[in-house]
C-alpha cells in the first residue's frame, strides 16, 4: 500500500476527480463537485510539481475538498430557491384566492368546478346550488376548499 501511495502520479488523481464528478452527474445534489474539483487540483499540482509527496497530496485534497465544498453550499445553497414566482410548479398553491362558479352542486360537503382546463372536487362546509361563486381557500390533497363569495 505504501509504494502505491508513494507511487502516486498526476493521472491518478485526475481519473479520480472525472470518476467523482461522473458520479456528480448521478445526481448528488453539488456534494461531489467540490471533491472532484480537488482531485483535478492536486493532479495539476502534481503535474506542476512532480516531487510532491502523498502526504502532501492528501494533505491538499483534504483542506481543497472541504473547503471547495463549503464554498459551493454557502454559494449556491439558496440558488435554486430564488424566483419571481415561487408557486410556479404548484398548481394548488396557484389555485388559492381563484374565485369560479361551481358546476356540480355541493351537496354533503363536496361538489365540483372548472378551472381552466381541469374538473377540481371542492368542499365546503354548507350546500351551494350550481352556478354559485366560490373562492378557493385552500387544499387537503387533491380536493380544494372553498367557501362562498356573498
Amino acid at each position: 500500500m505504501m509504494e502505491f501511495l508513494q507511487d502516486l502520479q498526476a493521472w491518478h488523481w485526475l481519473c479520480f476527480g472525472i470518476f467523482i464528478l461522473l458520479g456528480e452527474l448521478l445526481g448528488a445534489g453539488g456534494f461531489l463537485l467540490g471533491i472532484g474539483a480537488s482531485a483535478i487540483l492536486v493532479a495539476l499540482l502534481k503535474f506542476v510539481l512532480p516531487d510532491l509527496t502523498w502526504y502532501w497530496q492528501f494533505l491538499i485534497f483534504g483542506v481543497m475538498s472541504v473547503f471547495l465544498t463549503l464554498l459551493y453550499w454557502k454559494r449556491f445553497k439558496n440558488f435554486n430557491e430564488k424566483t419571481e414566482q415561487p408557486l410556479l410548479n404548484s398548481r394548488i398553491k396557484n389555485l388559492i384566492g381563484r374565485q369560479t362558479p361551481l358546476i356540480k352542486a355541493i351537496e354533503s360537503g363536496q361538489g365540483k368546478v372548472q378551472i381552466e382546463d381541469a374538473l377540481w372536487t371542492v368542499a365546503c362546509t354548507q350546500n351551494l346550488p350550481i352556478g354559485a361563486i366560490v373562492k378557493v381557500t385552500g387544499a387537503e390533497g387533491m380536493v380544494l376548499l372553498v367557501e362562498p363569495i356573498e
